[in-house]
């Protein structure tokens, strides 16, 4: 019965262990957010998940500001395909997330397609979780 018990107890630690936190959660479904503003042009959600001192660097090395930011992705409207096996590190009130997309979009008229690699910093403000930067590179086969 003890023996039973321990096993009981270890196992549902284990399990607990396991889970994502509710930060990791809440970083996760910013992500997803973003993704989903970028694809529908929403303006004013993307306001809310941009930090106002945002640095996002594009897989060409063009830097924009959070205003050229919105612009741009309310104009394109990029569709993004997060990978599966996205990372989030959970640092206090910062968290790095790391992963592979594929981004369909176009540029200058022309429907383009780029493996990108990204790297994405959020914060946890008053606001809730912000992008505060982000930088991709593309992959090359």
């Amino acid at each position: 019965m003890k023996y039973t018990l321990f096993l009981l107890a270890v196992s549902s630690f284990v399990w607990a262990a396991d889970q994502p936190s509710s930060d990791e959660q809440a970083v996760r479904a910013a992500v997803q957010q973003f993704n989903d503003a970028a694809r529908k042009g929403d303006e004013a959600a993307l306001n809310k998940l941009l930090s106002a001192d945002l640095i996002y660097v594009h897989s060409s090395a063009k830097v924009e500001t959070k205003a050229e930011c919105i612009a741009a992705l309310v104009a394109g409207k990029p569709d993004f395909q997060v990978a599966p096996g996205v990372q989030v590190k959970l640092h206090g009130n910062s968290a790095v997330v790391h992963g592979k997309m594929t981004f369909n979009g176009t540029q200058n008229g022309a429907p383009v397609k780029s493996d990108l690699d990204f790297l994405q910093i959020w914060v946890k403000s008053g606001r809730g979780w912000q992008m505060v930067a982000r930088h991709t590179t593309r992959i090359t086969s």
